[in-house]
């Protein structure tokens, strides 16, 4: 019998230094060492390994033999497995394996972010959508199943982690396209040249850096394996003591900590292979088996689970609480009186960028595609471009989207409309057909690959024509709609055009209407009568925004009549309206900044005016982009929605994730683009349209009043000296024409530090917005094919730039968002002297863009959620807010450009996303003030409020130290915790840290503490009574790299569960900060790219370089004044080192909460994060509010949770559900669903 193990094609163990690419399957498929520093085996982390230096293409990697491959087809499938460890990567393209035949050939490559793709033309890909954590071992697998000649049902990739499906990429055969694109994928195999570059740690592609980070146990099959079978594999290369640990430490989660309804428990885990005992402390509480026995109060059980696997078995244990079902677990008390913060009157609003369609064939109405006949690609669009960024040119296809007689339209490029308006930019609307006597053309609309028809008809609905022709000689064109079949679905319409030879817009003066006959999927066709000549074919349908008054908008019926080019579906826009934003960012994104080439940037000019003028560009995400969605239809739409504009436009720099290599703009090309931000403030707010052009441009579009812009994003995801350096001529060009022509005027800049938070690019960003940039720095710049070398001084004309607001991205994974809820309580703050908080100093963020990397389930909008619980908690950071992407338009074969996204649409209609809803749910729902709020729960058995606590750390790593006294002074009466004398005998409660190199104690020097090469050598005392103290600490470094830590708030110091907050005094040798441990994971570090080892905005600006035998007094106050704050700073007596000034809380992950109020209703939001129900009762205080409240609730059936996509088409099956509460007195108690989000608005009493 055949099993995978007999379909072992490689083997690479990666176990013997002296030949590190053995194949040790037998099969004669060794690999050979490349690049400058080739791989080495060794030991990491309990594995012996192979690790891979990272860098440039070309720097470390393993190429595997051409015929690797040889014997995979459709037939067989293919796997690759591996153990894998994450280096400091920079490049999310970075490879752990890409096998191919070089550039442009098909491939199949798995990179760091654990996105598998195959390719024969056109992509399939599975994608977990989240990073991963460093320096930790993962198996992962990849799975291709193949059809089998197209004989199973669905067929397609798998990845797994850890033995647990990560991402399904499976294709059922009813997957229009994809189905045929997974076989033509498997067809390549049966050409051996197409798989003859294979490669561990490199990609086909130069631009790609290579892998960092170590590999074991490399293996790839000629089967697609199942994930039995991938746990199988995982587990051949454990021990069975490994294989306990891990179903300990990745598979086994206990349901909850506080209990109150009988447990379902496992009684195995990892498909079997290991087995699950439970053994209660009190049986007569909980039993063995989860039950619940007959109590009458609170009880605390250990709860202790014994995984066995043969003759090896590993415990862990659970401190839980066991109560009556009639004592409500989690108490959240709300303060009224006390006010904490004040909300931005922006916090909401919506991110609009062109990607998956949004613009053309989506919010725009447009249903011709191509109508201008100007479709195209850049010759050049890739790193070719070099570091001028120049362009090659423009390859037209006229004729894309246009079927029937092609054979019959001539395209042209001369004596167009560019000609006719004295457009000298050839690139400018200069193509147009000519169409033979006799021809019938169409266009299906906005179709996608399948050519499927694309153009709504709705039965009764008028559509406008418009179109520019002209004939040598008169002749007609007659206009009809037709369904897929050639039947007419509209009456007939015939355009009279003149003879003469000149160009004429017709359906303006006499409107031509078509009128639908049928609910249907429809063409527009075209019979020609003549030869004519004919440019920008236009249907609209009447029935879009503001064609009548909008009962929720007051402009956007003045908007439809007074830009004749403001045509917006309607459902899109509607939907818009329902998220309630209170900005709008446009146009992107990546697309504003433009990629490879300066020609790609989005110009604004160049969307503007009439849409004949308009120069239309290519958009990164794939396809060409009209302009006919530009800046002006954007403000107008913003003020539409009563939302803020925020446009943001490129700040001289290309998009560096792809065009990192090219040089930013200098000389006259970055003047060119500094006028742009010049004269678009001109455009949106200048009221002097005789000496203003932009401002007269604005009337001319019919709006004559400014627009209300009071926020610009100064470039888009950028970083390192060369946005800096631009950064700041940008900026303060900027504000000094502010200063000269609109004085007084209140404009915020939005700043960006980079494309993904807790990154070096990140750090460094916060490092140049606040002013810590030394020295100077080489900068190369670019004026077309010119460079121009320049040296770069910093804060010339500024000190620094905390008076603009930073953007900030991530998407990061639902542990991540979860886990790091209080962000932004560790950002900066600047305060005044009176205490008030200093606007111009403090940190102030936009988070740009954000989104649980989970595809659109329950799951990740609860997660999602649970974040935004902390960016309203901490308003006083928090600007401005918007999820992303903001569309998706479902294509009919397949092609997304990315997922997940807010509002998912088609050609005929809307649907919303549970993360569309929690969305709408906290921007409609959101007071003016942020009001104080207190926890409490149960710990063991005990009621008890949710305060920081616990005990303290005193601890080194690579350094010396010696620590000569500790004392703990409480906050509240200024009692002495704890006064400890070093060069004296210890006090019994200091113990040792786990893995400590140990220490001793000197009659003069006091505790000596030795240097280690990894981890933290020290002493630790736990006391949970200890609340709201300061720590100080004497103490000298002697020698060595690294610094103090000094813990404080300390719960648990065990490895796996530690939870402390550290300050981290010139750790690394080159850092000073805060760390923060939550459950034996340090915050803010999870997600690929995140080299952030500190809490907090400005862990790249804190380090002050410390002194060999010099004693330092280290201070800790941990609580200080109010039992808030975290206020750390050191001084050797003579100088003080930056204070870090934090905002302290206990981590609560029972139920994530947020509390704002206005005039008129308290906002109560509680988000449920977990898989139990919890009962919560609310404690209102100084508040007077209505006995009746309505609560919302946005849940679904557990089987729902983690469906990807959930909410289909007409099929929405997560939604909020509302229902009134009464409140009894001051007090209510709800019940949280598992996996819920909550509103309770409360009304105030008049």
């Amino acid at each position: 019998m055949t099993t995978f193990r007999n379909e072992l094609i490689a083997h690479y163990r990666f176990d013997d230094a002296s030949h590190v690419a053995k194949d040790s399957s037998g099969q004669g498929q060794d690999g050979t060492l490349a690049g400058k520093t080739p791989p080495v085996v060794s030991e990491l982390g309990g594995r012996t390994a192979v690790t891979f230096a990272g860098g440039k293409s070309g720097t470390s990697y393993i190429q595997l033999p051409a015929d690797l491959l040889k014997d995979v087809s459709d037939n067989t499938g293919v796997t690759v497995t591996a153990w894998v460890n994450f280096g400091n990567g920079s490049d999310m393209w970075e490879r752990i394996f890409d096998f191919g035949g070089g550039d442009g050939s098909p491939y199949l490559f798995l990179n760091r972010n654990l996105r598998g793709t195959l390719f024969a033309g056109e992509e399939l890909s599975v994608d977990p959508g989240r990073g991963f954590v460093r320096d930790e071992w993962m198996h992962v697998a990849i799975s291709v199943l193949g059809t089998k000649g197209g004989t199973l049902s669905s067929a397609g990739a798998t990845l797994y982690v850890n033995g647990e499906l990560m991402a399904d990429g499976m294709i059922s055969q009813t997957s229009s396209g994809n189905y045929a694109k997974l076989r033509r994928w498997f067809e390549t195999f049966a050409d051996s040249s197409n798989y003859s570059s294979n490669y561990i740690g490199h990609s086909q592609f130069e631009v790609d850096s290579d892998f960092a980070g170590a590999l074991s146990d490399f293996r790839i099959y000629k089967a697609g394996l199942s994930m039995d079978e991938v746990i199988d594999v995982m587990c051949e290369s454990l021990t069975d003591e490994e294989v306990v640990k891990l179903a300990r430490d990745k598979y086994l989660t206990f349901p909850t900590l506080v209990v109150t309804k009988d447990l379902s428990l496992p009684t195995s885990l990892m498909g079997g292979k290991v087995r699950v005992a439970w053994k209660s402390s009190h049986p007569e509480v909980l039993s063995n088996s989860g039950q619940v026995q007959a109590i009458t109060s609170a009880h605390g059980v250990t709860v202790t689970a014994v995984l066995t696997r043969g003759t090896s078995s590993i415990e862990r244990s659970f401190q839980i609480s066991v109560l009556p079902k009639e004592l409500p677990p989690y108490t959240l008390t709300i303060h009224g009186g006390k006010d904490a913060l004040d909300v931005s009157e922006v916090m909401y609003g919506l991110f609009y960028e062109d990607i998956n369609n949004a613009a053309d064939g989506g919010i725009y109405a447009e249903l011709v595609q191509n109508r201008s006949f100007e479709s195209f690609a850049f010759d050049t669009y890739n790193h070719a471009s070099g570091e001028c960024g120049c362009s090659t040119g423009r390859n037209r296809e006229p004729l894309f989207a246009w079927s029937g007689d092609t054979d019959k339209m001539t395209p042209k490029n001369s004596g167009g409309l560019n000609e006719f308006f004295g457009i000298t930019d050839r690139d400018v609307n200069a193509y147009y057909v000519t169409v033979a006597d006799g021809a019938t053309i169409r266009n299906k609309g906005f179709a996608d690959s399948n050519q499927h028809c694309a153009m709504s008809i709705v039965e009764g609905s008028k559509y406008d024509f418009t179109i520019w022709a002209k004939a040598e000689s008169a002749g007609t064109i007659t206009l009809q709609l037709e369904d897929s079949e050639g039947h007419a679905i509209s009456d007939s319409v015939t355009v009279e055009v003149e003879g003469g030879g000149t160009w004429k817009k017709y359906g303006v003066e006499s409107q031509l209407v078509l009128t639908g006959n049928k609910t249907v999927l429809g063409q527009l066709v075209l019979t020609f009568s003549g030869e004519i000549s004919m440019d920008m074919v236009s249907l609209m349908p009447r029935d879009v925004w503001g064609a009548e008054e909008e009962e929720r908008s007051q402009s956007a019926h003045a908007n439809y009549l007074g830009n004749p080019n403001y045509r917006l579906r309607k459902d899109l826009v509607n939907a818009l309206v329902g998220l309630h934003p209170k900005f709008l960012r446009f146009p992107g994104g990546c697309i504003s900044e433009g990629s490879f080439i300066w020609e790609n940037v989005y110009d604004w000019k160049e969307s503007v005016g009439q849409i004949e003028l308009r120069k239309e560009n290519f958009n990164v995400w794939g396809y060409m982009m009209t302009m006919g969605l530009g800046y002006m239809e954007y403000f107008q739409l913003a003020e539409d929605l009563n939302a803020a504009p925020l446009p943001v436009m490129a700040c001289g720099v290309l998009c560096q994730a792809r065009s990192d290599y090219a040089h930013p703009a200098g000389g006259a090309l970055r003047d060119y683009y500094i006028k742009n931000f010049t004269d678009l403030i001109d455009f949106a707010i200048s009221t002097d349209f005789e000496n203003n052009e932009w401002a007269a441009m604005r009337k001319s579009m019919g709006h004559e009043a400014p627009f209300d812009l009071r926020y610009l994003g100064v470039g888009n995801e950028n970083w390192g000296t060369e946005f800096f350096a631009n950064f700041e001529v940008f900026k303060t060009s900027i504000d000094e024409y502010m200063e000269k022509n609109y004085p007084g005027y209140e404009l915020h800049i939005i700043s960006t530090v980079g494309a993904q938070a807790d990154d070096d690019a990140y750090q460094q960003g916060w490092k140049f917005l606040s002013g810590n940039m030394t020295g100077s720095a080489k900068v190369a710049f670019a004026d077309g094919t010119k460079v121009i070398e320049e040296t770069v001084t910093w804060y010339g004309k500024q000190k620094d730039y905390m008076d603009t607001i930073a953007d900030e991205h991530y998407y990061r994974s639902n542990d991540y968002l979860l886990n790091n809820v209080d962000r932004y309580n560790y950002y900066y703050r600047a305060y005044n002297r009176d205490g008030s908080i200093d606007w111009k100093k403090t940190s102030k963020v936009f988070v740009g863009e954000y989104a649980s990397t989970d595809k659109n389930t329950l799951a990740g909008a609860v997660a999602e959620a649970a974040v935004m619980t902390g960016f309203e908690n901490n308003a006083d950071v928090v600007r401005l807010a918007a999820y992303a992407p903001l569309f998706n338009k479902v294509l009919t074969d397949g092609t997304y450009r990315w997922t997940p996204d807010c509002i998912w649409f088609d050609d005929e209609t809307v649907w919303f996303t549970p993360n569309y809803y929690v969305q709408q749910l906290y921007a409609k729902y959101l007071g003016t003030k942020v009001l104080s709020t207190s926890f409490s729960t149960y710990r063991h058995g005990k009621k008890v409020e949710l305060i920081p606590y616990g005990g303290i750390e005193i601890a080194t790593g690579q350094a010396e130290v010696a620590v000569k006294r500790v004392t703990v002074t409480s906050n509240k009466d200024g009692s002495i915790l704890l006064d400890q004398d070093f060069t004296q005998e210890l006090n019994p409660a200091w113990q040792t840290i786990p893995g400590s190199a140990g220490y001793t104690i000197d009659a003069e020097k006091g505790l000596v503490l030795k240097a280690q090469e990894s981890g933290l050598n020290g002493l630790y005392i736990l006391n949970d009574s200890w609340t709201n103290y300061k720590v100080e600490v004497v103490a000298t470094r002697m020698s060595g790299v690294d610094g103090f830590y000094v813990g404080a708030g300390l719960t648990d110091i065990t490895p796996d569960n530690k939870d402390v907050i550290e300050y981290a005094i010139g750790y690394g040798g080159n850092a000073t900060g805060v760390k923060v441990y939550k459950q034996g994971v340090e915050g803010y570090t999870l997600g690929d790219y995140s080299s952030s080892t500190a809490a907090g905005n400005m862990r790249a600006a804190n380090y002050e370089k410390l002194s060999d035998n010099t004693e330092y007094t280290i201070t800790v106050n941990y609580g200080g004044e109010t039992g808030g704050s975290l206020i750390c700073s050191y001084t050797d007596g003579q100088t003080t080192s930056k204070v870090l000034d934090y905002k302290l809380e206990a981590y609560n992950r029972d139920v994530f909460n947020s509390v704002t109020c206005d005039n008129e209703h308290v906002y109560v939001k509680l988000v449920n994060a977990d898989a139990v129900d919890k009962a919560t009762q609310l404690e209102l205080e100084a508040l007077e509010v209505a006995p009746s409240a309505k609560l919302i609730t946005l849940t679904a059936d557990a089987s729902l949770v983690r469906v990807p996509n959930v909410n289909k088409k007409n099929d929405e099956k997560v939604v909020p559900s509302e229902q009134f509460v009464q409140l009894d007195g001051g007090s209510i108690l709800l019940n949280l669903p598992a996996h819920s989000v909550n509103v309770l608005v409360l009304d105030f009493k008049a």
